[in-house]
């Protein structure tokens, strides 16, 4: 089955912005998360980030559950902090009922010039979005995490856009930084963009399979690169490219909303 995921794209000015009126659909973790993060654009990135999946997951239900009415938490998996991949206490309507129902599976990722929310029903994701015109420091960073053996063959490298792939594919994973960039191998086979990561510890035996993944890369807005990973199962073996539908969601429409406006 070819994964379905869907984005929103949240687009952004520099710095920070008011999120006064998205805090109400926040639970009291994540308001005590904002308040005491120190950078104000990064605080109030994280509040529309939080705030946009619950619209998201709330369309993709027909608003059979508000946004307000919609628990979002996050464990991570080396610390246990409350933060890490987010997780959405949801389940497809089309499987409800069934004793192993689909999870709707979620992902944040935000930069300067804005936040992107990616949801699937299809297996873990990850989302990630970076401005194109990086400064010449972060594509240094870049050369230095994927050395020359680990970057693909030929001439087209694009470092900003290989990173969010390896991003993108870390957060699906959920190991995050447990995993060196360098050891996340991305293919491309008849058009398919494809990511492997090493095996997990407790089942490194012979025999095991290496989690496996499909990418896409979203053109959100010509000021960023983005990519979606999404989690394969062992027994996919044929090129898979994600279904990925999108669209622009502005600020006063993510305040409609959280006002309690149909998504």
């Amino acid at each position: 089955m070819t994964p379905r995921v869907h984005v929103r794209w949240i687009p952004l000015d520099a710095g920070a912005v008011d999120v006064a009126e998205l805090l109400p659909v926040l639970g009291d973790g994540e308001r005590r998360r904002f308040e005491s993060t120190p950078d104000a654009a990064t605080a109030s990135r994280f509040v529309i980030g939080r705030a946009a999946l619950r619209a998201l997951a709330s369309e993709l239900v027909d608003d059979a559950v508000a946004p307000a009415e919609l628990e979002v938490t996050a464990v991570c998996q080396v610390c246990g902090g409350p933060h890490g991949r987010p997780q959405v206490d949801l389940v497809s309507p089309k499987t409800k009922g069934k004793s192993r129902g689909k999870r709707l599976q979620a992902s944040i990722a935000h930069c300067a010039a804005g936040v992107a929310v990616a949801a699937s029903w299809h297996g873990a994701i990850g989302i990630d979005v970076e401005r194109a015109d990086a400064p010449i420091e972060s594509l240094a960073a870049i050369g230095t995490l994927i050395p020359a053996a680990a970057r693909p063959g030929g001439r087209n490298w694009e470092p900003i856009q290989h990173w969010t792939r390896v991003e993108a594919v870390v957060k699906a994973d959920g190991r995050g930084l447990l995993i060196d960039p360098a050891d996340v191998a991305i293919q491309t086979r008849d058009g398919a963009i494809s990511a492997t990561t090493p095996a997990v510890p407790e089942t490194d035996v012979p025999g095991t399979a290496v989690p496996r993944f499909a990418l896409a890369d979203i053109r959100l807005d010509p000021a960023v690169r983005a990519s979606v990973a999404v989690a394969l199962r062992a027994s996919a073996t044929k090129p898979v490219v994600p279904l990925t539908s999108w669209r622009p969601v502005d600020l006063e429409q993510l305040r409609r909303v959280a006002a309690g406006a149909p998504v």
